[in-house]
């Protein structure tokens, strides 16, 4: 077996995600690649949610629907499950069930016998039911129960009584399951690589950009990313505050950025709603602030654990009055780390806000990726002047467009900072119009020149043969199931937009034009055709969306790309 897929499904508080996430973090370890996501109920001890675990000796970027070991933790999660279990597959179960791919483990003899070497009650040990079925999903892979019990006391490493039972139950699983067939899966071998999400990624990079200031509101899926920062706050020397609000977090943010240091702040859709009004105040002021923006399904309070890309056009647009913004779309956690230094560099460098547009599929799923290279990092504070200076003047017009910008506390030069139309000195001008024309064309002026000094690389990304007739076009998350999908084609070539603004109207013209275009996205309407449309004119052969609020899963994308010659529109229904 070269792929192998493995979910866990029961009701949330069952040990589903310890068991996934072990399970990955052991194959992981042992060379595989690695993706895995999950799919939670959006309230606490909520109902029925499931994780999935695809490994291959080779590289994968997207979730599988086909299940070749099913975990159910309840007796519901089978039935709900069992149309995914591949004809070769195993159901591991604790009762016996009129299926013939189940295999019966002896959950209640093996918690026993671990509760009597323990001299504990049994009821304390059918917690750990879980760990009775990660056990006999290893074994039948072949894998030694030494590597996933050093996992185990990792997990636990602060409590290592836990730690301790836990692996009393993989020595039972190993002496008392013998399971009727294994799961061979083809051999690797070890190879240094992280299994990380993209809110880690994104911490990460945060971290090596220099980051001295995060401000958030607890909201699904971004406050991962905060809580990861916080985790590690106390090794490195930046600040991380949860806020009343969001409209408190991003006017902290832009305060802290207005001070000189590199300031962020982490949401999703409800919480961006509350921070547009400070967002035009940014964009006024030119302040180079940071909004990380996790996509969820909406709208209003939607589905909060859900997977959709629904905010794009927003992004685009909110905000009163017109102002220069950056935004940009990584598509995978190892974009989501260069992405995240590089959206700094611009913020600072143009004196811009910028929106780096993230979701929930990018937030909650981990896959294998290759350490991250330090020395391609460069940073770049642009016309920050922190020593003294004389005739400062915050808005000075320059042949640029550039201001240099100097913080409060430097000698020489008083700091103003106006959201009302300003002069040169930044205090509020008297709505004189030739001043109001200078000022917006100082601006607005700095998206052209954005676009000319921004690397092709950082603006589209092209896979696939040039001379291809198919040309599928989307963004973000959809990138890993398309590359996986696209394998099983020798006819199609992929251009992936990673910013949204401002548009790389050129770039896409130069993939686009003349071709049949294909484009893939997790909306509705297709967010992405609509805006090539407007920049470039060009019209969409095809659109293929998925608005369930699940991620795509690259079967389901090979059946689409059949389908697009007879049909215009094709809705992704995979759960």
């Amino acid at each position: 077996m070269k792929d192998l897929n493995l979910m866990v499904a029961g009701p949330q508080g069952s040990g589903i995600n310890f068991t996934s996430d072990t399970f990955a973090k052991v194959m992981a370890r042992e060379g595989y690649y690695v993706f895995s996501n999950a799919e939670l109920f959006s309230t606490i001890k909520g109902e029925h949610s499931y994780f999935r675990v695809r490994v291959n000796k080779d590289v994968v970027r997207s979730y599988s629907e086909r299940v070749d070991i099913l975990i159910p933790l309840d007796k519901s999660s089978i039935q709900l499950h069992l149309r995914e279990v591949s004809r070769d597959g195993v159901i591991i179960s604790e009762e016996r069930v009129d299926d013939d791919r189940a295999e019966i483990v002896p959950y209640r003899d093996i918690l026993q016998n671990v509760a009597n070497k323990f001299n504990r009650p049994l009821s304390e040990f059918n917690v750990m039911k879980n760990t009775v079925a990660l056990a006999a999903a290893t074994k039948m892979i072949g894998l030694e129960e030494g590597k996933l019990k050093k996992v185990i006391e990792e997990n636990f490493a602060s409590r290592p009584k836990i730690a301790e039972m836990n692996n009393a139950i993989v020595d039972e699983v190993y002496s008392l399951f013998n399971p009727k067939r294994e799961l061979n899966i083809e051999p690797t071998k070890p190879a240094k690589r992280m299994l990380i999400n993209a809110t880690q990624a994104v911490g990460m990079g945060k971290v090596e950009a220099g980051l001295r200031f995060q401000s958030y509101y607890p909201i699904t899926p971004a406050s991962d990313e905060s809580n990861y920062l916080e985790s590690v706050m106390g090794k490195y020397n930046f600040v991380v505050e949860q806020t009343e609000d969001e409209i408190a977090a991003i006017n902290m943010a832009i305060a802290a950025a207005n001070t000189g240091v590199r300031a962020a702040t982490s949401t999703s859709g409800p919480g961006f709603s509350l921070m547009v009004e400070a967002l035009s105040y940014a964009g006024m002021t030119e302040t180079p602030v940071v909004i990380f923006y996790y996509q969820r399904a909406g709208p209003s309070t939607g589905m909060p654990t859900r997977h959709e890309q629904g905010d794009l056009l927003y992004s685009l647009s909110a905000g009163h009055g017109e102002f220069p913004r950056v935004v940009i779309a990584p598509g995978d956690t190892t974009e989501a780390f260069y992405d995240t230094i590089e959206s700094f560099n611009i913020a600072e460098r143009y004196q811009v806000p910028v929106i780096v547009l993230l979701d929930k599929a990018m937030a909650m799923s981990n896959n294998t990726v290759d350490l991250f290279d330090l020395s391609k990092v460069k940073i770049d504070r642009g016309k920050l002047i922190l020593s003294e200076t004389s005739s400062y003047l915050r808005y000075r017009f320059t042949d640029d467009g550039i201001s240099p910008r100097s913080v409060p506390g430097v000698p020489g030069g008083l700091v103003t900072i106006a959201g009302d139309e300003h002069g040169e000195d930044g205090h509020i001008f008297t709505e004189d119009p030739d001043n109001r024309i200078k000022m917006m064309d100082k601006r607005m002026g700095k998206m052209e020149r954005i676009k000319k000094e921004i690397d092709e690389e950082m603006k589209v990304k092209f896979f696939g043969r040039s001379d291809s007739r198919r040309v599928i076009v989307s963004w973000g998350s959809a990138k890993g199931p398309i590359l996986d999908a696209m394998q099983s084609f020798n006819d199609l070539s992929f251009l992936q937009i990673r910013m949204m603004s401002p548009f790389p109207a050129d770039e896409v013209l130069k993939y686009l034009k003349g071709k049949e275009i294909i484009a893939v996205e997790q909306n509705y309407s297709g967010q992405l055709a609509e805006l090539i449309r407007q920049k470039t004119g060009l019209e969409t052969n095809a659109r293929i969306v998925k608005f369930n609020g699940r991620p795509i899963a690259y079967e389901e994308l090979i059946e689409a790309f059949s389908a697009v010659p007879k049909k215009r529109r094709v809705v992704l229904t995979y759960a």
